[in-house]
């Protein structure tokens, strides 16, 4: 390990030597002509730096709202008892049914999936629970301001019930089947950065 990390250590010196040499040089033009060469440098490698700050910056903003979902998701399940549990924060698009999802855009660098155009569905996989669940809390992260429509199936797909976000909602047996396969829909119409469901 140690000699790896000083590997690593050796090679980000010299890079910053150089960077460093390249930027500042000797004396008032250093390796430049003129000053108005060397400033013009200057500056693009400043702007270069003030891009990536502003990436980390909106990086960071991301995850902190992607841990709060998740914290809400665990906090609701020790609040009403729930023994099971998932959560997507898009990472990956591992949770999304790509056959049976359409009109969307999934971001793998910044972890989200917004509409691509006016009509935007997105189907998760199936989720195969051990009981028959009864009641069901889903928690949305979403930027945005226009409203999505949430359904969530406990028969694999052949039948949906509305849910509604931050709610506790109760199966009701005339309309769906006891199943345990678990699927939602989304009718999504804002930015979704992540989601959780929790139930019984």
């Amino acid at each position: 390990m140690d000699i790896i990390s000083y590997s690593a250590g050796s090679k980000a010196s010299s890079l910053e030597k150089r960077i460093r040499s390249k930027t500042l040089g000797i004396g008032v033009e250093g390796d430049y002509l003129n000053i108005d060469e060397r400033i013009r440098s200057i500056e693009k490698v400043i702007d270069g730096i003030n891009s990536k700050a502003n990436q980390l910056i909106l990086n960071d903003t991301i995850n902190i709202m992607k841990a709060h979902a998740k914290l809400n998701t665990i906090a609701k399940t020790s609040r009403y008892r729930m023994q099971n549990m998932i959560f997507d924060d898009f990472i990956d698009a591992s949770g999304i049914d790509k056959l049976k999802s359409y009109g969307y855009f999934y971001s793998s660098s910044m972890g989200y999936v917004r509409p691509s155009g006016s009509n935007c569905t997105i189907e998760t996989i199936t989720e195969t629970s051990e009981t028959y669940p009864n009641k069901a809390i889903l928690t949305v992260e979403v930027s945005g301001s226009e409203q999505s429509s949430y359904l969530i199936s406990r028969d694999n797909g052949d039948t949906w019930e509305e849910i509604l976000p931050d709610k506790l909602f109760y199966f009701d047996d005339k309309i769906s089947p006891k199943g345990n396969k678990i699927r939602i829909k989304i009718k999504l119409k804002s930015t979704l950065l992540s989601y959780g469901l929790t139930w019984s």
